[in-house]
């Protein structure tokens, strides 16, 4: 590694965002981040294939558990000379070996947390896939280890990084504040893999895109949620993959999911469909279009629908091709980049309350799912440092509120 390229401290922040494009014309002349991506699946694919070819960044090692996957995702990345990329099992070792600056991870999340673990006390730089890591208890242990080691780690909830919900937080910001939003996702899927077996597969792998969208674009953060799940006989999840979730959240506005992997026809896309409706203005989006907006000025509504418009028309990259930018931005910058641990806990225990809400029948609320976790951390903890962090946090809500 070469410490020159980051100087961050766990107490570091910022609001600083990267624009994509600036950030690319920037990158010219500079020396690329050198990244190893642990995982050879369908995401490590994708992420080789985005390492590859981004300017920020030189593919230079994969590793995977699984003999032959390595070389498979490296086959397919796109980079002009395969054998120069180096092949392991262990992706922190490969990395410390092969000098990388930082370390992808889009593991199955049963590995996020040792494979984070060990990075950020190797002092290398971690990108992780959503969720931060299996268990809520395992991800406030990594936001403890996160403090200790000040090394940077990002969550990637890809979603962010789409110029619609930029747009869409925009809107809600000068027209706010919201009182009733909404998202409708429907998809019929017949996922493989560990998803199959999950429970609760479409909480945990898809209502966290929605809900962190939500925070972002509201700018509101959850207290409680009350949440019911279905599965219907012809369902090929052996866990609930139709739920339906209502989130209480901060200055009493209400969030409410409708999600489905059980439903055929009139499907929505991948980035749900949404209503929001604010004291100034109510928008609208499919997903993949441009946001339709509304207000009680019907010619400043038509200015504000045309501004939109011209600010979409330039294509800039989204989805983790802009989430990499943003990691690599704020690596160069020492500043704190979006979705760092920290700002991302809060997604991550909407989705753990919805299960438990599911599971008990009940309203759960947020703060009380947290500290149950920050008791199950404590026990588990292995590293005395981090144990006196998770302990001397006055509240999870506060620890996260204060980074």
């Amino acid at each position: 590694m070469s410490s020159d390229l980051y100087s961050v401290s766990a107490a570091s922040t910022s609001e600083a965002v990267a624009d994509p494009n600036a950030a690319l014309a920037d990158a010219a002349g500079r020396r690329p981040l050198r990244a190893v991506v642990v995982g050879a699946g369908g995401m490590g694919r994708w992420w080789s294939r985005v390492i590859a070819s981004s300017p920020m960044t030189e593919l230079v090692g994969v590793a995977d558990l699984v003999e032959g996957m390595p070389a498979e995702s490296i086959a397919q990345s796109g980079v002009e000379d395969p054998s120069a990329v180096a092949i392991g099992t262990d992706g922190v070792d490969l990395a410390l070996e092969i000098g990388a600056d930082i370390l992808i991870d889009p593991t199955v999340p049963v590995a996020h947390h040792p494979v984070t673990l060990k990075a950020l006390h190797a002092g290398i730089p971690v990108l992780g896939e959503k969720p931060v890591t299996e268990t809520l208890p395992e991800a406030l242990s990594l936001m403890a280890h996160a403090e200790l080691t000040g090394v940077p780690f990002m969550v990637s909830q890809s979603r962010r990084f789409f110029p619609q919900v930029r747009e869409l937080r925009r809107f809600v910001a000068a027209h706010g504040p919201t009182v009733l939003t909404s998202a409708f996702f429907s998809l019929f899927t017949e996922h493989g893999g560990f998803r199959a077996t999950q429970q609760h597969p479409l909480l945990r792998d898809m209502g966290i895109h929605a809900f962190d969208t939500a925070r972002y674009v509201t700018g509101t953060d959850p207290i409680a949620v009350t949440a019911r799940g279905a599965n219907p006989p012809w369902s090929t999840y052996a866990g609930d993959a139709s739920v339906t979730c209502t989130f209480e959240m901060s200055g009493g506005s209400l969030f409410v999911y409708n999600g489905t992997w059980n439903a055929r026809g009139l499907p929505t896309y991948w980035n749900s469909e949404w209503r929001i409706g604010a004291e100034h203005g109510s928008a609208t989006w499919d997903g993949k279009g441009v946001p339709q907006l509304g207000t009680e000025d019907e010619a400043g509504t038509s200015s504000l629908q045309r501004d939109l418009e011209r600010a979409l028309e330039a294509p800039e990259p989204d989805q983790i091709d802009a989430s990499i930018i943003e990691f690599v931005t704020a690596v160069r910058e020492g500043r704190r980049p979006m979705c760092e641990v920290h700002e991302n806990i809060l997604s991550f225990a909407m989705v753990e309350a919805a299960v438990a809400s599911v599971d008990r029948g009940t309203r759960v609320v947020i703060d009380e799912v947290l500290e149950e976790a920050r008791t199950e951390a404590i026990a588990a903890e292995t590293y005395p440092e981090a144990r006196d962090i998770l302990q001397s946090w006055p509240s999870v809500r506060e620890a996260i509120e204060r980074n």
